[in-house]
């Protein structure tokens, strides 16, 4: 037996077109039916197959994503502040965060909200959630709907086209397969990028330490200094 979701999932969108792509897509925050990267990867295998133009399915897909994370971030938005903040807690706690460590959290999301909204959508199944996370946090919604945008924009891309050029160099017939090689890889990118920012950053810090005990040494010094002169 060929078990193969994704080849299922390109033949129910090239039998009901554009209007259940945009519809899936939409809806994918609330009701995430199937994998972002199974669905796109099926829709570039569509485009392949002369379903719809690879161009048009781009900008439907993109749009749905984005109108559906501006709704589910407005949806939050519009708890109380109070409630936002248990909630924020009640989650929290829920992984073990003191509350302590959720002010630091909160603190660090909101110096960091456009990078942060830009790269959460680049990570599987937390993509999902991060409008409903930033609403509870009250982030600024201009910021983080247009990098969570320009985030929807290389997440949808990279898959579309990978499902698009595989289905012409590929000879793999179970599409589902492909699916899953195409999300390692992605993944193996992200932990390696991860990890050199970790470098760098731990770098850094050692270079602002060092530099911070030679002004602590140096400050003795000149005070010896200008004792002596007097």
């Amino acid at each position: 037996m060929n078990f193969d979701p994704v080849s299922t999932v390109t033949a129910w969108l090239s039998a009901y077109g554009l209007i259940a792509l945009f519809a899936i897509t939409f809806v994918e925050r609330f009701v995430p039916v199937i994998p972002s990267y199974g669905l796109l990867l099926a829709v570039g295998i569509a485009a392949a197959e002369g379903t719809w133009s690879l161009s048009i399915a781009f900008l439907v897909t993109v749009t749905g994503n984005t109108l559906g994370a501006t709704l589910c971030f407005y949806i939050f938005r519009g708890l109380s502040e109070l409630r936002s903040r248990r909630l924020l807690n009640k989650l929290g706690r829920l992984f073990g965060m003191s509350a302590d460590r959720i002010t630091q959290w909160v603190a660090s999301f909101w110096r960091h909200q456009t990078v942060l909204a830009f790269a959460l959508q680049l990570v599987p199944t937390v993509r999902l959630f991060a409008p409903a996370f930033a609403a509870l946090l009250r982030c600024h919604s201009g910021s983080f709907l247009l990098a969570s945008a320009a985030g929807v924009v290389i997440w949808n891309g990279l898959f579309i086209s990978i499902g698009y050029f595989a289905s012409h160099w590929s000879a793999a017939e179970n599409t589902t397969v492909l699916t899953l090689v195409a999300l390692g890889f992605l993944l193996c990118l992200e932990i390696a990028l991860f990890w050199l920012m970790r470098r760098v950053s731990s770098r850094r810090n050692v270079i602002r330490s060092t530099e911070c005990a030679h002004a602590t040494d140096f400050l003795p010094s000149i005070t010896r200094v200008q004792e002596h002169r007097l």
